[in-house]
């Protein structure tokens, strides 16, 4: 059983954002008995492997962070939650689990809640991927969990939708932990302190641009209703649709079309 733990980790020293402190009130409040740990270069040894070492080098702390949290629920246990994730309900519920997640997006069974019991395959993966690196790059978490969650416990990519996987782990829609909904147990709202830059984040209009247009599509006539909304009442431009998703999705997807 997964105990009742927050994870969240801060290096570098820098002040917090204000969103943090918003969501901090949220845990507190939706989840009153539980121990929040804050990992940060006083309890963490930021020389454990080569990786770690190399990016607390190069400043890039989110990378830091990928290791660390890996490590506290693969010894500790409990649920490891980015800072700008806002918590709306209890979680208790899910604790019944060995391990758990949820879709970011359609594609991606990996978002910033992760919960594990202490010692669980899964996190162990996942130092061990970091462990065996005598380099560093900046291929994120969310893209290595992903393909481990995928590749190596058979999560189906194509279905943003409940997934019971090997080793205990349960994945969940987006609807649960991820998108900004009026009814769900977390929000992770894309504040990208990773980002290192004080432009705002797009990433959280993407996916709740795939998420909303998804679902018209899978109502009946959904395309015409698309279709109706650009070009017969013209409240929104095929251009403003067109820019909800990125280059690179649109191009893959116009070659897979026009190959032979």
């Amino acid at each position: 059983m997964i105990p009742k733990k927050i994870h969240y980790c801060w290096f570098g020293g820098n002040p917090k954002p204000e969103s943090f402190y918003i969501c901090l009130d949220s845990w507190k409040k939706n989840l009153p008995d539980y121990e929040i740990i804050e990992w940060n270069e006083s309890n963490f040894d930021i020389n454990c492997c080569e990786y770690v070492r190399l990016a607390a080098e190069k400043k890039k702390w989110a990378f830091v962070s990928d290791y660390s949290r890996a490590l506290a629920l693969f010894e500790h246990g409990g649920i490891y939650m980015d800072i700008d994730v806002e918590v709306k309900f209890s979680l208790d519920e899910f604790l019944v689990h060995r391990a758990f997640s949820g879709f970011e997006i359609k594609g991606s069974p990996f978002t910033a809640l992760w919960a594990t019991e202490a010692g669980h395959p899964w996190p162990k993966k996942v130092l061990d991927f970091y462990n065996e690196k005598t380099d560093f790059d900046l291929t994120t978490n969310t893209v290595f969990v992903s393909d481990l969650l995928i590749n190596r416990y058979k999560a189906d990519p194509t279905r943003d939708e409940y997934q019971e996987l090997e080793d205990g782990i349960a994945i969940y829609p987006s609807t649960y932990f991820c998108l900004d909904l009026p009814k769900n147990y977390a929000a992770h709202h894309f504040v990208g302190t990773w980002h290192e830059r004080d432009t705002p984040n797009p990433f959280k209009d993407y996916v709740h641009a795939y998420h909303h247009l998804k679902n018209i599509s899978d109502i009946k006539q959904g395309k015409k209703e698309i279709h109706n909304a650009v070009n017969n009442m013209k409240i929104i431009s095929a251009d403003e649709i067109l820019d909800q998703f990125p280059l690179k999705m649109l191009v893959k997807h116009i070659l897979r079309r026009i190959k032979p």
